[in-house]
């Protein structure tokens, strides 16, 4: 996060969602010890309401943050390398400033349920922290939340990023074999999609049916089976903050070599395994090119056709 922000010279805009991104996951990661400390004491809350609330609502603003800014950067890399003519319009510094900005005030405003069901509950003298009973209005509306904060930006990210290697593997059949970025690219975007649906969608599948649960009584699902699933599953769901950061830097030689210069800027010429032209301008400019290409040849044959 440091190492992007103070970085000298002009930043990628991908970036600016980068550094966001990695905010959201350091907000969680302020909040994990407390979280470990209920583990040790095995379910016990020995750290006062007001950090059960406060804690329970950050990792709530954490959740969605990272699920929206995700989605933001899927269609990001969709219009860069799928549609870069089109890209150059939207593709700009103040709108994913603003874009970023947008995605921070929802995150906090969806939070707010979690942070006033939360509460500090007594259970035999003992001090647990816990939602309140969940009424049948506020079961629809989290269902209606959890599809729309979750389940619609999944099928965006995935559908994005199909659309992504679609392209990417018509480009590679043209470029040849030996284009060894167009293949760190697609084996970049597959690791991207498979960490983010293997840490989110089990947890969610199990808050979603533990939800329709509730909703409907014919519809029964074992109270342990959910709350095991839930248990197991969450672990899951909050690493995807701790692996986001290896992912980017093992994979983007731009973010390794400003890490390197942030921890020794004496260090400049070391050598990080790719030239200093990052995958994606280097395929957004020779996507554009092959549009272009193929634009001027169907305005000749149409031109000559008529």
């Amino acid at each position: 996060m440091s190492a992007l922000h103070f970085k000298r010279g002009s930043r990628r805009l991908i970036d600016i969602f980068i550094i966001n991104l990695a905010v959201s996951d350091f907000i969680f990661l302020v909040t994990l010890p407390l979280w470990v400390d209920k583990e040790a004491s095995l379910g016990l809350w020995r750290t006062g309401s007001f950090l059960c609330k406060g804690s329970s609502y950050m990792i709530s603003v954490n959740m969605h943050c990272s699920v929206f800014l995700l989605t933001c950067m899927s269609v990001d890399r969709y219009l860069a390398i799928v549609c870069p003519a089109i890209s150059r319009k939207f593709r700009r510094r103040d709108c994913a400033y603003g874009v970023c900005a947008s995605v921070w005030f929802i995150s906090c405003l969806l939070g707010l349920p979690t942070l006033l069901s939360r509460e500090l509950t007594l259970i035999d003298g003992k001090p647990y922290c816990a939602e309140k009973r969940a009424t049948s209005t506020k079961l629809t509306w989290a269902l209606v939340a959890l599809i729309f904060t979750f389940f619609v930006p999944l099928v965006s990210i995935v559908t994005c990023y199909c659309c992504i290697t679609r392209k990417l593997c018509a480009h590679y059949q043209q470029a040849g074999k030996h284009n060894r970025k167009l293949r760190k690219s697609i084996k970049i975007i597959f690791i991207v999609v498979a960490a983010f649906v293997f840490s989110w969608l089990p947890f969610n599948t199990f808050k979603l049916l533990a939800i329709v649960s509730g909703l409907q009584q014919e519809v029964y699902f074992s109270s342990a089976f959910l709350q095991l699933g839930m248990e197991v599953s969450g672990p899951l769901a909050f690493a995807n903050s701790c692996i986001n950061p290896f992912i980017y830097y093992i994979f983007d030689s731009y973010i390794r070599r400003a890490i390197v210069h942030c921890l020794c800027p004496c260090v400049k010429n070391y050598d990080f395994g790719s030239s200093t032209e990052t995958s994606d301008s280097h395929l957004t400019k020779v996507l554009s090119n092959i549009i272009h290409a193929e634009d001027f040849a169907r305005k000749r044959k149409r031109s000559v056709s008529l």
